[in-house]
């Protein structure tokens, strides 16, 4: 009997080992530092999963997917019948997966992510616009979302179809193809094909992608800033996040197993319409958080404390998209839905510094 509990004990403690060890690295790292939660820039977490999921990475390995699992370019996922999952893309916004359905990235950049819906349906919570595209495929389109919204994705053999809950699209990126709110789009024949739809609101994906939207902003607007702010600074000194390579954090809560989004941006929120909460004006963060990535001197006798990449002189991305959405309400007046108040502070860019190269004494008198 002893026996039996010993080897029970063993399984179950092994099981909970494994459904861990994606998370092992960053979180030993963290609590050595006393980190209560994990901060992230990346594509790519896995933050639900349910029913049957499975994966096969890019290298040939196969086997479950389980949440706090990480996908790269080229990993495949696919859905049983029961299954579903909830994918981090790029900070803000995620892809949900119905039943009987497989999607794998193609690529993870800011200003062009690419995804493959290969089958079945998934739902897509996305902050986009003309300068941060999200490139979704089918096996025989290509669709191109261009503004912040909510879309769905149906592929029936290799025919796919985008549906604009909310937002807009164009189909294989032509402006002469646009796709808006309530209507749907295909290509037949290689021509674009826009009709209406009506959305019943009680499908069970969509009314699922907007309870996970709901309590997934919920959860950003509890975040404790007292104990953020520290972990905050910790992973921006390990340069693990900067303000000018995405729109905000993806901040995992090790004890809700959950990540959530912390704007960078003032009153943003979900394109449902849920607030996200706190902004990072919140936090009190010293100014070298605003300034442009640094880059190391270019010969030993001079300084470059910081010059700016090409990106680095402009705004930051959550900048770009507070301009290009202003007036669509996408994030304006979003309803809260947790603790807090929002931030009255404004961005205003702090100036670009080049220092001079260091003047050497020559050891002469003038």
């Amino acid at each position: 009997m002893k026996s039996t509990v010993s080897r029970s004990f063993a399984l179950f403690a092994a099981l909970i080992s494994m459904a861990v060890c994606s998370f092992a690295q960053s979180e030993t790292i963290s609590a050595a530092l006393g980190d209560k939660y994990v901060i992230s820039a990346k594509a790519g977490g896995v933050n639900y999963v349910e029913g049957a999921v499975g994966v096969v990475r890019k290298s040939g390995q196969s086997g479950r997917l389980i949440k706090g699992d990480s996908l790269e370019i080229g990993d495949r996922v696919s859905t049983g019948n029961d299954g579903k999952a909830e994918i981090l893309l790029n900070p803000g916004s995620y892809i949900r997966l119905g039943g009987s359905s497989a999607f794998e990235f193609k690529t993870t950049s800011l200003d062009d992510l690419q995804l493959l819906v290969e089958s079945g349906s998934a739902m897509l919570e996305v902050h986009a616009s003309n300068d941060f595209t999200v490139r979704v495929q089918t096996p025989d389109s290509i669709f191109v979302i261009v503004q912040s919204g909510i879309y769905r994705v149906d592929v029936a053999g290799k025919n796919g179809r985008l549906s604009v809950l909310k937002g807009k699209a164009l189909v294989d990126g032509s402006a002469d193809a646009e796709i808006k709110k309530g209507r749907q789009g295909v290509l037949v024949n290689g021509q674009a094909s826009i009709a209406k739809f009506k959305s019943s609101g009680d499908d069970g994906l969509e009314a699922w992608s907007k309870s996970r939207a709901k309590e997934m902003a919920k959860i950003s607007s509890s975040l404790d800033p007292r104990i953020l702010r520290p972990t905050l600074m910790r992973s921006f000194l390990g340069n693990r996040w900067n303000m000018f390579d995405s729109f905000g954090l993806w901040v995992y809560d090790p004890f809700r197993r959950y990540h959530c989004f912390l704007p960078f941006g003032r009153g943003w929120g979900s394109p449902y319409g849920y607030w996200y909460g706190w902004d990072i004006w919140h936090y009190n963060l010293p100014p070298v958080i605003y300034l442009p990535p640094t880059q190391p001197p270019s010969t030993p006798n001079k300084v470059s404390s910081r010059v700016p990449r090409s990106m680095a002189s402009e705004a930051p991305p959550f900048m770009k998209m507070e301009g290009e959405s202003r007036g669509r309400r996408v994030f304006d007046n979003p309803v809260d839905t947790g603790a807090g108040k929002e931030s009255s502070r404004t961005f205003e860019p702090p100036p670009v510094i080049v220092s001079a190269p260091v003047q050497r004494s020559t050891g002469q008198k003038p």
